[in-house]
Protein backbone atom coordinates (compact mmCIF):
# COMPACT_ATOMS: atom_id res chain seq x y z
CA UNK A 1 0.00 0.00 0.00
CA UNK A 2 1.48 3.07 -1.13
CA UNK A 3 1.17 5.70 1.66
CA UNK A 4 -0.53 9.37 0.83
CA UNK A 5 2.04 10.95 2.71
CA UNK A 6 5.43 11.99 1.92
CA UNK A 7 8.16 13.10 4.22
CA UNK A 8 11.58 15.86 4.96
CA UNK A 9 14.49 13.62 3.84
CA UNK A 10 16.48 15.37 6.13
CA UNK A 11 13.93 14.83 9.69
CA UNK A 12 11.22 12.43 9.09
CA UNK A 13 10.67 8.50 8.47
CA UNK A 14 10.86 7.36 4.78
CA UNK A 15 7.36 6.80 2.64
CA UNK A 16 7.39 3.21 3.37
CA UNK A 17 8.08 3.58 6.47
CA UNK A 18 5.25 5.65 7.60
CA UNK A 19 2.90 3.47 5.78
CA UNK A 20 4.02 0.57 7.81
CA UNK A 21 3.18 3.34 10.99
CA UNK A 22 -0.01 4.21 10.04
CA UNK A 23 -1.31 0.39 9.26
CA UNK A 24 -0.01 -0.74 12.57
CA UNK A 25 -1.51 2.07 14.66
CA UNK A 26 -4.88 2.22 12.81
CA UNK A 27 -4.33 -1.95 13.36
CA UNK A 28 -3.53 -1.48 17.06
CA UNK A 29 -6.67 0.79 17.84
CA UNK A 30 -9.11 -1.17 15.92
CA UNK A 31 -8.03 -4.55 17.84
CA UNK A 32 -8.27 -2.25 20.78
CA UNK A 33 -11.41 -1.56 20.29
CA UNK A 34 -12.69 -5.20 19.90
CA UNK A 35 -10.81 -6.52 22.44
CA UNK A 36 -12.49 -3.86 24.96
CA UNK A 37 -16.12 -4.48 23.49
CA UNK A 38 -16.09 -0.83 22.19
CA UNK A 39 -16.62 -1.81 18.41
CA UNK A 40 -18.06 -4.91 16.84
CA UNK A 41 -16.02 -6.73 14.51
CA UNK A 42 -17.67 -4.66 11.43
CA UNK A 43 -16.93 -1.65 13.87
CA UNK A 44 -13.50 -2.60 14.12
CA UNK A 45 -12.49 -3.53 10.26
CA UNK A 46 -14.49 0.07 9.66
CA UNK A 47 -12.24 1.23 12.13
CA UNK A 48 -9.13 0.43 10.80
CA UNK A 49 -9.55 1.57 7.10
CA UNK A 50 -11.01 5.02 8.48
CA UNK A 51 -7.82 5.22 10.80
CA UNK A 52 -5.65 4.67 7.76
CA UNK A 53 -7.32 7.22 5.57
CA UNK A 54 -6.87 10.10 7.93
CA UNK A 55 -3.68 9.17 9.31
CA UNK A 56 -2.22 8.99 5.63
CA UNK A 57 -4.07 12.66 4.83
CA UNK A 58 -2.08 14.09 7.54
CA UNK A 59 -0.96 14.03 11.10
CA UNK A 60 -3.44 16.96 12.38
CA UNK A 61 -6.47 14.30 10.85
CA UNK A 62 -5.21 11.37 12.33
CA UNK A 63 -4.50 13.16 15.73
CA UNK A 64 -8.14 14.37 15.29
CA UNK A 65 -9.25 11.18 14.71
CA UNK A 66 -7.80 9.57 17.87
CA UNK A 67 -8.95 11.99 20.28
CA UNK A 68 -12.27 11.90 19.34
CA UNK A 69 -12.75 8.10 19.44
CA UNK A 70 -10.63 7.49 22.63
CA UNK A 71 -12.77 10.06 24.76
CA UNK A 72 -16.05 9.02 23.17
CA UNK A 73 -15.25 5.12 23.78
CA UNK A 74 -14.13 6.34 27.46
CA UNK A 75 -17.21 8.33 28.48
CA UNK A 76 -19.37 6.07 26.59
CA UNK A 77 -18.62 3.73 29.77
CA UNK A 78 -18.79 6.41 32.47
CA UNK A 79 -21.87 6.11 34.40
CA UNK A 80 -23.26 3.06 32.91
CA UNK A 81 -25.56 2.02 35.27
CA UNK A 82 -27.14 5.20 35.77
CA UNK A 83 -27.73 5.25 32.05
CA UNK A 84 -29.26 2.17 31.80
CA UNK A 85 -31.54 2.91 33.49
CA UNK A 86 -32.38 6.50 32.00
CA UNK A 87 -32.24 5.22 28.52
CA UNK A 88 -33.26 1.70 27.04
CA UNK A 89 -30.82 2.64 23.94
CA UNK A 90 -27.82 2.09 26.39
CA UNK A 91 -28.23 -0.99 27.17
CA UNK A 92 -26.07 -2.23 24.53
CA UNK A 93 -23.09 -1.25 26.33
CA UNK A 94 -21.94 1.87 23.50
CA UNK A 95 -20.66 -1.38 21.11
CA UNK A 96 -20.51 0.67 17.91
CA UNK A 97 -20.81 -1.09 14.42
CA UNK A 98 -19.80 -0.62 11.12
CA UNK A 99 -22.73 1.71 10.94
CA UNK A 100 -22.45 3.64 13.81
CA UNK A 101 -18.39 3.81 12.90
CA UNK A 102 -18.97 5.28 9.23
CA UNK A 103 -21.93 7.24 10.05
CA UNK A 104 -19.63 9.29 12.37
CA UNK A 105 -16.23 9.62 10.34
CA UNK A 106 -17.34 8.89 6.53
CA UNK A 107 -18.09 12.81 5.74
CA UNK A 108 -14.68 13.27 7.55
CA UNK A 109 -12.90 10.60 5.47
CA UNK A 110 -14.27 12.58 2.36
CA UNK A 111 -13.05 16.07 3.52
CA UNK A 112 -9.41 15.01 4.52
CA UNK A 113 -9.07 12.74 0.96
CA UNK A 114 -10.33 16.10 -0.72
CA UNK A 115 -8.16 18.22 1.07
CA UNK A 116 -4.97 16.28 0.57
CA UNK A 117 -5.99 15.67 -3.11
CA UNK A 118 -6.04 19.54 -3.13
CA UNK A 119 -2.48 20.09 -2.37
CA UNK A 120 -1.25 23.50 -1.82
CA UNK A 121 0.58 25.85 -4.62
CA UNK A 122 3.39 26.34 -2.79
CA UNK A 123 5.13 26.43 0.71
CA UNK A 124 3.00 28.25 2.95
CA UNK A 125 0.21 28.89 0.29
CA UNK A 126 -3.29 27.48 0.35
CA UNK A 127 -6.25 27.65 -1.77
CA UNK A 128 -9.72 28.64 -0.44
CA UNK A 129 -11.07 25.07 -1.17
CA UNK A 130 -8.34 23.65 1.04
CA UNK A 131 -9.34 26.27 3.60
CA UNK A 132 -12.52 25.06 3.56
CA UNK A 133 -12.41 21.17 3.42
CA UNK A 134 -9.60 21.88 6.29
CA UNK A 135 -12.77 24.01 7.82
CA UNK A 136 -15.53 21.02 7.05
CA UNK A 137 -13.35 18.61 9.01
CA UNK A 138 -12.88 20.12 11.81
CA UNK A 139 -16.44 21.65 12.04
CA UNK A 140 -17.54 17.97 11.37
CA UNK A 141 -15.68 16.12 14.45
CA UNK A 142 -16.18 19.29 16.98
CA UNK A 143 -19.90 18.53 16.76
CA UNK A 144 -19.16 14.88 16.82
CA UNK A 145 -17.26 15.06 20.00
CA UNK A 146 -18.98 18.02 21.80
CA UNK A 147 -22.61 16.38 20.96
CA UNK A 148 -21.24 12.72 22.20
CA UNK A 149 -19.64 14.48 25.38
CA UNK A 150 -22.83 16.67 26.36
CA UNK A 151 -24.67 13.02 25.91
CA UNK A 152 -22.38 11.37 28.07
CA UNK A 153 -21.42 13.33 30.69
CA UNK A 154 -25.24 15.49 30.60
CA UNK A 155 -27.27 12.94 31.46
CA UNK A 156 -25.41 12.29 34.86
CA UNK A 157 -26.34 15.97 35.97
CA UNK A 158 -28.02 15.81 38.68
CA UNK A 159 -29.53 19.35 37.71
CA UNK A 160 -32.85 18.66 35.78
CA UNK A 161 -32.95 19.24 32.25
CA UNK A 162 -34.63 21.37 30.49
CA UNK A 163 -36.58 21.76 26.91
CA UNK A 164 -34.04 24.06 24.55
CA UNK A 165 -37.25 25.07 22.92
CA UNK A 166 -39.45 26.18 25.80
CA UNK A 167 -37.35 25.99 28.83
CA UNK A 168 -39.60 23.40 30.82
CA UNK A 169 -38.49 21.01 32.62
CA UNK A 170 -38.41 17.58 31.19
CA UNK A 171 -36.91 14.20 32.72
CA UNK A 172 -33.08 13.54 32.34
CA UNK A 173 -32.88 11.78 28.57
CA UNK A 174 -35.72 13.72 26.74
CA UNK A 175 -34.64 14.46 23.37
CA UNK A 176 -33.84 18.43 22.92
CA UNK A 177 -33.07 18.36 26.96
CA UNK A 178 -29.78 20.17 28.13
CA UNK A 179 -28.47 21.28 30.99
CA UNK A 180 -25.61 24.03 32.24
CA UNK A 181 -23.42 20.21 32.16
CA UNK A 182 -23.75 19.32 29.36
CA UNK A 183 -23.34 22.71 27.58
CA UNK A 184 -19.98 23.12 29.43
CA UNK A 185 -18.84 18.98 27.57
CA UNK A 186 -20.15 20.88 24.59
CA UNK A 187 -17.48 23.16 24.99
CA UNK A 188 -14.87 21.17 26.35
CA UNK A 189 -15.70 18.54 23.61
CA UNK A 190 -15.15 21.41 20.78
CA UNK A 191 -12.00 22.70 22.02
CA UNK A 192 -10.81 19.52 22.45
CA UNK A 193 -10.61 18.28 18.90
CA UNK A 194 -9.56 22.44 18.26
CA UNK A 195 -6.76 21.18 20.23
CA UNK A 196 -6.18 17.86 18.37
CA UNK A 197 -6.14 19.15 14.98
CA UNK A 198 -2.82 21.95 15.76
CA UNK A 199 -0.83 19.10 17.74
CA UNK A 200 -1.10 17.14 15.25
CA UNK A 201 0.03 19.34 13.04
CA UNK A 202 2.65 20.16 14.83
CA UNK A 203 3.67 16.76 15.39
CA UNK A 204 3.56 16.09 11.70
CA UNK A 205 5.84 19.45 11.08
CA UNK A 206 8.20 18.63 13.74
CA UNK A 207 8.65 14.41 12.58
CA UNK A 208 8.72 15.45 9.25
CA UNK A 209 5.55 13.83 8.23
CA UNK A 210 3.56 16.11 5.44
CA UNK A 211 1.28 15.77 2.45
CA UNK A 212 2.88 15.17 -1.03
CA UNK A 213 1.46 17.82 -2.11
CA UNK A 214 2.66 20.68 0.88
CA UNK A 215 2.34 21.06 4.41
CA UNK A 216 -0.50 22.06 6.58
CA UNK A 217 1.72 23.14 8.90
CA UNK A 218 1.29 24.78 11.92
CA UNK A 219 4.94 25.98 12.40
CA UNK A 220 6.25 29.11 10.32
CA UNK A 221 7.23 27.81 6.78
CA UNK A 222 10.95 28.85 5.30
CA UNK A 223 10.56 31.34 2.37
CA UNK A 224 7.02 32.23 3.39
CA UNK A 225 5.77 36.67 3.60
CA UNK A 226 6.21 36.66 7.11
CA UNK A 227 2.71 38.28 6.80
CA UNK A 228 -0.10 35.90 8.65
CA UNK A 229 -4.14 35.79 7.13
CA UNK A 230 -6.88 34.09 8.94
CA UNK A 231 -6.67 31.70 5.98
CA UNK A 232 -3.01 31.13 7.31
CA UNK A 233 -4.43 30.34 10.90
CA UNK A 234 -7.23 28.30 9.77
CA UNK A 235 -4.97 25.80 8.22
CA UNK A 236 -2.28 26.11 11.15
CA UNK A 237 0.30 28.03 9.54
CA UNK A 238 0.81 30.86 11.34
CA UNK A 239 0.86 31.84 15.08
CA UNK A 240 -2.72 32.34 15.59
CA UNK A 241 -3.18 28.93 14.83
CA UNK A 242 -3.18 27.46 17.89
CA UNK A 243 -6.34 30.45 19.57
CA UNK A 244 -7.80 30.26 15.87
CA UNK A 245 -8.39 26.29 15.82
CA UNK A 246 -9.23 26.12 19.48
CA UNK A 247 -11.95 28.86 19.00
CA UNK A 248 -13.58 27.55 15.67
CA UNK A 249 -13.63 24.06 17.32
CA UNK A 250 -15.06 25.65 20.18
CA UNK A 251 -17.99 27.25 18.45
CA UNK A 252 -18.10 24.19 16.00
CA UNK A 253 -18.92 22.02 18.90
CA UNK A 254 -21.36 24.52 20.65
CA UNK A 255 -23.61 25.52 17.84
CA UNK A 256 -23.74 21.71 16.65
CA UNK A 257 -24.75 20.41 19.96
CA UNK A 258 -27.30 22.96 20.37
CA UNK A 259 -28.39 22.40 16.85
CA UNK A 260 -29.08 18.78 17.57
CA UNK A 261 -30.44 19.76 20.64
CA UNK A 262 -32.97 21.63 18.90
CA UNK A 263 -33.97 19.21 16.20
CA UNK A 264 -34.36 16.69 18.80
CA UNK A 265 -36.35 18.78 20.33
CA UNK A 266 -39.05 19.84 17.24
CA UNK A 267 -38.71 16.67 14.84
CA UNK A 268 -37.47 13.62 17.29
CA UNK A 269 -40.02 11.15 19.03
CA UNK A 270 -39.21 10.94 22.83
CA UNK A 271 -41.47 9.07 24.96
CA UNK A 272 -41.43 7.95 28.35
CA UNK A 273 -41.98 4.70 30.12
CA UNK A 274 -44.35 5.00 32.77
CA UNK A 275 -44.13 1.67 34.57
CA UNK A 276 -40.64 2.55 35.29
Amino acid sequence: MESLVSYDGDRGPGQVAWSIFVLLLAGFLARRGLMKGSLSLSGALAAFLVGAIHMSCGLQYGATLIAFYLSSSKLTRLGAKRKALLEEAHKDGGVRNITQVLSNSLSACIFASLSYLTGVVAPGTFSLSQVSLAGAFLGHYACCCADTWASELGILSRSVPRLITTGRKVPPGTNGGVTLLGLCCSVAGGLTIGLAFFAGGVAGCAWGVVPRGGSLCPLPVKGSAGRWTLRDAMLGSGPAALPVLAAVGLACGLFGSLLDSFLGATLQYTGWDLKT
